[in-house]
Order: C-alpha cells, then structure tokens, then sequence
C-alpha cells in the first residue's frame, strides 16, 4: 500500500457531518467529533467519532484521503473502526470548541469559535494535527456558513504551541505563559475577566497572583465575585488576602459568607485588621458605620506641605483613597479637611492647618444609608468623614459603597461600571 504524500488544512467547522466514504467509494458514515491524544504541546488525532452513542473511532491510519468534499478510508468501516476513546481522549467538539480562553493581548476573553486542522498523508503514516483556535469573527462567519463575508475577515488564530494541555475536559482552555502574562495587567483588567470565568478558573486565577496583587484585583470585582472566590479559598489564603483589602470591602465580603466560614477567616487575620472588620460587622446594615472604610489619611495640622507629601506617597497603597485628607487633634476629633489639590499647589513650608478648611461636611456612624446619599448629592462629594457622637473620626465613607446599596438591580452592569470608575477615581487620587 503507498500513496503519495497529501497534506490538508481545514478548519473544523467545515468537516462537521462530513461524509465518510470506503474503499468502494460508498458512503458508510458521517464525522460527528474528532478524538485526540494531548499530553504534550501538539494534540494529535487518534480517530473519528462517527456513532453517536458509541466509543468506537475510526482510526486515523485507515484514511487514504482527507478532501474538501469527503473523507476515504482505504478499507471497509468495519476494520477502520478498530479502536475505542480511551480516558484520556479528548473529542474536540465536545470538549474544546466554544471554550473560553484568557486574551492577554486583548485584557479580554475570548471564545474558540474554530478550529484550525491539518492532515497528512504519506505511504503508511498519518497524522491528524491540531494547529490553531480561531478566536475571530471569522470563525462565527465560517460556523454560520456565511462565506462571502468570512473571506473577507481574517482569522484571529492561537498556535496550539501557546496552548497549555487541560486538566479536565470542562476547564477553559489556558495559554502556557497565561499566569505569568495576567500579572502584567491591570487589576481591573483581571478583575473583567474572572467575572465571566467558572469558579475553577478564577480561583486558579486568584490562586496564582501574590496576596497583594489578588487583593488589588478582588477590590475591582463585583460583590458577587468577591464573595465566591474567597468563599472558594482555604481559610488562611482568604484571610491573607482580606488583611490586603480595605477594612469595608473585607466586611461586605464577610457579611455574606456562611457565619462559620466568616468566623474561621476573621481568626486567621492580622490581629488589627480583624477587628476593623469585625467593628464594621457589628453595625446594622442600614448605618453608615457598616459601609466606612478604616483606611484613610488623617494629619494632625501640624506637619508642613513637604511632610504631609511624604505621608501620602507612604499610605497611598494602603488607604481607601489619597483624594482628601483629614485633619484631628490630639484626642481624635475631627477638626479639618484638606485635598491633594490644595497640598499639590501649597508652599512646602506651609503647615497643613493653615489650608485645612474647617468646616468639615461629616455624618455620624449611625446615620442613615439615605443621609449620606443626601449629602453627597446637595455637596457633590467623592468622600466624607464618618465621626462619632463626640465628633471622633471613626473611618469614611465613598458614594459608590452608598450609591451600590441603594440600587436594587445589580445586574445593570452599564450603571455598576460607572460607580466602579468612580471607585477607582478615589483610590488613584483622581487622576
């Protein structure tokens, strides 16, 4: 038996139900999936699925042809189909196509919308290669059967030499340097992208980041996401990353998890920060005490613009945000504000309470949810202090943490990223 040598590229999409013919040219079958071997980079065919409820394949090495218009076995069905799927057999249809894979390039997920096969032939060997994902438009196009306009985009194709091999058949697919490429982006780029990921996924995600970076990431999340991933940690890992989030983001996240679970992650926090969170905790949920942040930036008036600058590049990763700064005296009471304009544009030997306005906008910790909405309407404020009955500043609070409370429909998305814009605002110092 000899052939000459034959080599074909198509995309899968085009070889669904394609028919199957024998060595008698009759047709005897139709390919409905394609069986592969992928335990190193390159996946290689083994067979063809051509029964629906049956492991049986057509192996690879009884097809003389692979054309544009059929499949041809050199022998009978009966002797080509002489293997089974194996465990560790992936069919590709089933199993990779439609799966989603992280775009770095992008800072998006993309879906496998095709892929890209190649097929050859010479004398007794055969191999069935998996070359590329078609995450493009022209991948749609190409399943939709629409050819005129499919010509016309190009395809967005993945080397399967970038792809990393699955751990289990539901797993997205992953780059191989995918991990190490996500940390080059932006938190709230990740933070995108593991809201539309299957919980395996984000917390594989999360998993590879370190603890300051995960918590940098959660804080742009959506509550919903937040909750479920470190609802999915161990307990020393989430409370890890918690001990790097602000203090009322830590307690929103708690505040849904299973009371037991809570309690655990609450007992394996740094000592200060569980009780931030724990303080936050006890507040009813209509407070505002249970929304302020602990994290901010107080000054005590007497530090000059030079110094006050050095505490704010030192606290900027650490609090809620470097927008506006406060002013307390020796027993904690409020007794000032100030904004990074004011500080920028100021003499640096100049004290901060010779610029500190002194009448300070404030709510007390257990005002109303829509008191503060009030106030940061009628005074179009990012921020405002949160004091007590003696006017002690207790922490802040930031109109989006008001403004998400108040909004009954979480699934607005286009409403939810602007308060999420307006968050990250705050914490850049509005730039």
């Amino acid at each position: 038996m000899s052939y000459d040598k034959f080599i074909s590229e198509f995309y899968l999409s085009e070889q669904l139900n394609k028919p199957i013919l024998d060595k008698n040219n009759i047709k005897v079958a139709n390919l409905r999936d394609i069986a592969v071997c992928w335990d190193k980079n390159i996946p290689i065919g083994r067979g063809i699925k051509f029964l629906k409820d049956s492991n049986k394949l057509i192996n690879i090495n009884y097809v003389k042809e692979w054309t544009k218009d059929a499949i041809i076995l050199d022998t009978t069905l009966e002797r080509a189909a002489d293997i089974v799927a194996r465990d560790e057999d992936i069919y590709i249809v089933k199993w990779i196509l439609d799966k989603q894979l992280i775009d770095l390039k992008g800072r998006k997920l993309v879906r496998v919308n095709d892929i890209k096969i190649s097929f050859y032939s010479k004398d007794l060997e055969k191999k069935l290669i998996l070359l590329a994902v078609d995450v493009g438009f022209s991948g749609i196009l190409r399943r939709l059967g629409i050819n005129f306009l499919e010509k016309k985009v190009h395809p967005q194709l993945i080397s399967w030499s970038y792809l990393a091999p699955i751990s289990k058949r539901t797993s997205n697919l992953q780059l191989s340097t995918e991990f190490k490429g996500l940390k080059e982006l932006h938190p709230a780029d990740i933070a995108d992208i593991i809201e539309k990921l299957a919980q395996p996924e984000r917390s594989k995600i999360i998993e590879s980041l370190d603890v300051e970076s995960a918590a940098e990431v959660l804080a742009e999340a959506d509550i919903e996401t937040q909750i479920n991933v470190i609802d999915s940690l161990d307990t020393e890992k989430a409370a890890d990353i918690l001990d790097e989030m602000p203090s009322d983001d830590a307690a929103d996240i708690l505040s849904e998890l299973d009371e037991k679970k809570s309690q655990e992650i609450l007992e394996h926090m740094d000592p200060e920060e569980a009780s931030e969170v724990i303080e936050l905790l006890n507040y009813e949920d209509e407070h505002v005490g249970s929304l302020m942040a602990k994290d901010y930036i107080a000054f005590s008036g007497d530090e000059t613009i030079e110094e006050a600058l050095n505490i704010v590049k030192k606290m900027a990763e650490e609090v809620e945000t470097i927008y506006v700064s406060y002013v307390v005296d020796s027993k904690g009471k409020l007794i000032g504000v100030t904004s990074l304009r004011e500080i920028l544009i100021s003499k640096p030997d100049e004290k901060i309470k010779d610029i500190m306005q002194k009448n300070v906008i404030s709510l007390n910790h257990f005002d109303h949810h829509d008191k503060a909405l009030e106030l940061f309407a009628k005074y179009n404020l990012f921020a405002m202090p949160v004091v007590d009955n003696e006017n002690k500043l207790l922490g802040i609070i930031t109109v989006d943490d008001v403004l998400r409370l108040l909004i009954p429909d979480r699934s607005d998305t286009d409403t939810f990223s602007r308060f999420d814009a307006v968050k990250k605002f705050l914490r850049e110092g509005g730039k």
